[in-house]
């Protein structure tokens, strides 16, 4: 069964976007998108956030005049979704729907524009389905957006910490809000070749990030730790080493 956060809603909204590395994640992905996705800003696109929490990356698209389907299998996100929604003054651009990523289809929700699957195919039972599956609702010419924890960085961190071998043997007890589905960036690349298209941007979100499980706080700002994962976020070999792997695509 598909994870649903009811229980955590607000602990995980706080966990991934209330936080310094929460922050680097949205403007790294803010400024992917704006840069191999640039029509997004002419307002005309309908585009899909599928399985968007709390729908921070629904504004940002409906900011600029798009239609956006925000669709999700928990309730308390959706919930307070539509409450930032009406306080942002964009309740009337962004439908919400309550649905599995799985349920939608092209015959009932038609083709989009863009679209968004951030850090929900790790969270099924078939990371891989579910990258296939968000392909077919993207139009002909239309992108999407995939945000996945990435196996690399996860085995290299376990290497890091001594915590390797015994890969086979996780401890999930504090572990709540880490994914079980992980995928590496060749294999959502292996992925991606079964549908037609291609891959436009591959980025690793978060190089810099959470490699010992103690360690002193980096004595830098903010900002200064973003213009760091700027400089390498594009490029191998740190692409493939980002607590998250992000890929755009394109529907050909």
């Amino acid at each position: 069964m598909d994870r649903n956060f009811d229980s955590l809603a607000l602990r995980l909204e706080d966990k991934i976007y209330g936080t310094d590395k929460g922050y680097i994640r949205f403007e790294l992905l803010k400024e992917d998108i704006l840069d191999f996705c640039p029509d997004l800003r002419e307002g005309k696109w309908r585009v899909l956030d599928a399985g968007g929490g709390t729908g921070r990356f629904a504004r940002f698209c409906a900011a600029f005049g798009n239609e956006v389907l925000h669709c999700d299998i928990s309730g308390t996100m959706l919930a307070r979704a539509k409450e930032e929604n009406k306080a942002a003054g964009l309740d009337m651009r962004i439908t919400l729907k309550k649905s599995s990523l799985m349920e939608l289809s092209p015959g009932k929700e038609g083709l989009f524009d863009l679209v968004l699957l951030h850090g929900v195919a790790e969270w099924m039972d078939d990371p891989p389905s579910a990258v296939r599956h968000c392909a077919t609702l993207v139009k002909p010419g239309g992108l999407a957006s995939l945000l996945i924890y990435n196996t690399n960085k996860y085995l290299l961190k376990r290497g890091l910490n001594g915590r390797l071998l015994v890969k086979d043997k996780p401890n999930h007890k504090h572990r709540k809000l880490t994914p079980t589905g992980k995928m590496t960036p060749d294999e959502i690349e292996e992925t991606l070749k079964t549908v037609r298209g291609e891959i436009i941007l591959r980025s690793g979100i978060r190089v810099f990030n959470h490699f010992l499980r103690s360690i002193i706080p980096l004595p830098i700002s903010r900002d200064e730790w973003l213009e760091s994962e700027r400089l390498y976020y594009r490029k191998e070999p740190f692409a493939s080493l980002g607590e998250h792997s992000h890929i755009i695509w394109k529907r050909t």
